[in-house]
């Protein structure tokens, strides 16, 4: 498994970066050291929507605009419940800290989406979040999803 975990980090270390994504950090006191990928929107869309199940709006429907909405937050967050560490990552352009005791549990909500999926692309979103975790969890440390802005 830790060959299959190198060789993952060194493919998400050659993607490109940049605007728009998630920048993960060990943050560890004085520490804040980024793990050398990024999590991509599309990373994020893959897991809300095809791994955890989020509903996409246009499956949503109602006689208003306001019902659908109303639809659409109550499923969401039905689903979202389910795994609470992922979701406070939903908002790319928003910074996530996650302590050194909620760490373990965003690497089993992470592993548990791993295990319910084949779907490569569902894969390659949890895998970024379920390293950077263990990474974290190896120096005792939390994780900060900061936002990359160039």
């Amino acid at each position: 498994m830790s060959d299959q975990l190198n060789k993952l980090e060194q493919e998400f270390r050659a993607e490109e970066k940049g605007p728009g994504s998630l920048s993960p950090h060990i943050a560890s006191g004085a520490e804040n050291s980024y793990v050398g990928y990024d999590i991509h929107p599309e990373n994020i869309e893959a897991l809300f929507f095809d791994g955890i199940g989020v509903p996409r709006w246009d499956s949503i429907k109602a006689e208003t605009v306001a019902e659908q909405e109303s639809l659409y937050m109550e499923r969401y967050n039905a689903v979202m419940a389910e795994y609470p560490m992922i979701a406070r990552s939903n908002d790319t352009f928003q910074h996530v800290q996650y302590t050194a005791a909620e760490v373990p549990e965003l690497l089993k909500e992470s592993e548990r989406i791993l295990a319910g999926t084949s779907d490569q692309k569902v894969v390659k979103a949890a895998s970024k979040f379920a390293l950077a975790s263990e990474k974290a969890i190896a120096k005792s440390a939390g994780l900060r999803l900061n936002p990359r802005v160039q």
